[in-house]
């Protein structure tokens, strides 16, 4: 009878718990936090800083009063979990739901060290410590059941991965972490491979074979020799003036204003040019055309500036002049 008592309770409080405080109980609520993401798509529905995967240890990831093994809709999402590659609605595919290499409670999905060997996945050809390189495995970022090499979204963000900086989500640009020579792992090397990318646009013909966002004709320009490309350098020469500010940002004694600017290298000066970095929006509605990392807005509101600074000292100048 206590027992029974004892469980009443708890249910009551699970149905009566607001996260948000919004007047609508957890169980009734699609967003118990207020953080304007669905709890079907968000990983800490009560936004107490502590991931669902973890902190739910009650079999009932909606907390509707139905445990998951007798709901047929885990998350409440309105995708029956039969269809549903994440039933419980945490971000974590339930294909690698339970897979954790090294047994230290957290995910691969989570972990940047899969087999706690030290070498951060990225780098670690063997993540998962199996014996078994990487490249030799089938890849599956987003465990959608289609390995990336024939995925079009490798992390389902989205982003089409000819156009997507980071493939795989794991927060290091492609760029960066292709080291392998093999753009889209097809177990092809990019120099034999005539689609280093497969974005089904053959390299002959794509601005940007490996698809990793910077166009072929900029992806080994580095003025300053920092590590960092100049389409992503806010200070192409390392001169401490941002380009920005910069009549020469590429350092080479030639005024920007006498160089044919064309940002993204498709031969299209950016005068003439719909989109200046290439990064498929349309410079109209991008807010950043030249893609340097600074909005269009600072960069207006600097050269108006600069140039308001010069009108003033030539007028003072003429002045004293006059005098």
């Amino acid at each position: 009878m206590i027992a029974l008592l004892v469980l009443g309770l708890a249910l009551v409080a699970t149905a009566e718990e607001d996260s948000d405080g919004d007047g609508i109980s957890d169980a009734e609520d699609d967003d118990d936090d207020n953080d304007g993401i669905p709890d079907g798509q968000d990983t800490d529905d009560d936004g107490d800083g502590v991931p669902d995967s973890m902190e739910d240890t009650d079999g009932d990831s909606d907390e509707d009063g139905i445990p998951d093994d007798l709901d047929d809709d885990d998350d409440n999402d309105g995708v029956p979990d039969s269809d549903d590659p994440d039933d419980d609605g945490d971000g974590i595919p339930d294909l690698l739901e339970d897979l954790d290499s090294d047994g230290d409670g957290t995910p691969d999905a989570l972990d940047d060290d899969d087999d706690n060997d030290g070498i951060p996945d990225n780098e670690d050809k063997d993540d998962d410590g199996d014996g078994i390189p990487d490249s030799d495995e089938a890849v599956d970022s987003d465990g959608d059941g289609t390995p990336d090499s024939e995925d079009d979204d490798d992390d389902n963000d989205g982003i089409p991965d000819s156009q997507d900086r980071d493939d795989d989500g794991d927060g290091v640009p492609d760029s960066v972490e292709e080291t392998d020579g093999d753009s889209d792992e097809d177990g092809i090397p990019d120099s034999e491979d005539t689609d280093d990318d497969n974005d089904g646009v053959p390299d002959s013909e794509d601005p940007d074979d490996d698809g990793d966002g910077v166009p072929d004709a900029l992806e080994g320009l580095d003025s300053d020799g920092d590590g960092i490309p100049d389409t992503h350098d806010a200070d192409d020469d390392n001169d401490g003036i941002p380009d920005s500010e910069d009549n020469d940002d590429d350092g080479d004694g030639i005024d920007d204003e006498d160089e044919a600017l064309d940002t993204d290298g498709d031969g299209t000066p950016d005068s003439e040019d719909d989109d200046d970095d290439g990064d498929g929006i349309s410079d109209e509605e991008d807010d950043d055309d030249d893609g340097d990392g600074i909005p269009d807005e600072d960069e207006n509101s600097s050269s108006a500036l600069s140039a308001s600074v010069l009108f003033t000292s030539l007028f003072a100048l003429l002045c004293r002049v006059m005098l």
